[in-house]
């Protein structure tokens, strides 16, 4: 069992459970024994984490960028737990932004291939 702190984002697919652990690392758990892994994590506050199974991805979104990341560069061998990740990446889709400098990204979802972001601002 984990306890997350108020505010933190949690997600999870038939294989992978991911959420951020603070605002410097992603932990991932796996079957069956949900052993923790972190991620080094240093694109700030996760805002939201959703699981798209048309694109067999986790989107994650901070207060201004949008990130996916596969979940088979999270799927290592048991005894493999503390090794390093040679083929994790976390990729950015850097020509999505806020319409605006006031405007925040707030949560988001996904229906099929396509990806909705709310935002939030003044």
């Amino acid at each position: 069992m984990s306890h997350l702190k108020s505010g933190n984002a949690l997600c999870a697919n038939n294989n992978v459970l991911l959420l951020q652990d603070g605002s410097t690392a992603i932990e991932f758990r796996l079957p069956s024994k949900f052993h923790r892994k972190l991620i080094p994590w240093r694109f700030g506050l996760i805002r939201d984490i959703v699981w798209c199974s048309d694109l067999d991805l986790f989107i994650l979104l901070t207060k201004d960028t949008l990130f996916n990341i596969s979940p088979k560069s999270l799927l290592i061998p048991e005894t493999a737990l503390d090794k390093p990740l040679e083929n994790f990446t976390i990729n950015t889709y850097k020509k999505i932004k806020p319409r605006t400098n006031n405007l925040l990204f707030w949560r988001c979802t996904c229906a099929g291939t396509t990806v909705y972001i709310t935002s939030a601002g003044m």
